[in-house]
């Protein structure tokens, strides 16, 4: 690794819940999609080594929160496929949210960059460890590092649930085919 390189954690948090089986094929699309981009980034931008991150999270609490991409250098990083991706469950946002961002943050070194990504078509409702009040801290504290967010949801008031947890940058969309587009 290029000493002078930055790194730069690409960190994404994909609802695995029941719900989002309606735009399956178009959240491993967007996924793969993504993934590109980043790939990209890395080949047009050489001094910046990108990393990968994706959580998928279901069920109930931590247990549904599962890591399928950990800090992968962006090179090596398979598509998504439908052995990552199988909906099902209750939606912990809160626990997925939390337990990855703690996880992270102490293999972030000063100068790193992070960026930060919740994908979701519900509002939370399983998470057994985190509240909502601990993670919009947490999220509080990072932004404070640098880290930067963005909150993609459907089915909810995306701008008003992204500002209640101290994010910034939010997206609606609708959890059909169609709105996903």
């Amino acid at each position: 690794m290029d000493p002078k390189a930055t790194n730069i954690y690409n960190v994404i948090i994909l609802d695995e819940s029941g719900s989002m089986s309606s735009i399956y094929e178009q959240a491993l699309q967007g996924m793969n999609e993504a993934l590109n981009g980043i790939r990209k980034n890395q080949e047009d931008f050489p001094a910046q080594k990108h990393f990968v991150s994706i959580v998928t999270f279901e069920g109930n609490g931590i247990k549904g929160i599962k890591p399928r991409r950990d800090r992968e250098p962006v090179e090596k990083v398979a598509d998504f496929t439908k052995e990552d991706y199988r909906p099902g469950g209750c939606t912990p946002l809160y626990d997925a949210m939390g337990k990855t961002l703690n996880d992270l943050e102490p293999k972030v070194q000063e100068g790193d960059k992070v960026f930060v990504t919740i994908i979701t078509d519900g509002y939370e409702n399983s998470s057994e460890e985190y509240s909502g009040k601990v993670v919009k801290k947490l999220v509080n504290r990072l932004r404070g590092k640098g880290w930067v967010f963005a909150y993609i949801g459907a089915n909810q008031d995306a701008v008003e649930v992204a500002r209640d947890l101290n994010i910034d940058n939010s997206l609606n969309f609708d959890a059909t085919p169609e709105g996903t587009v």
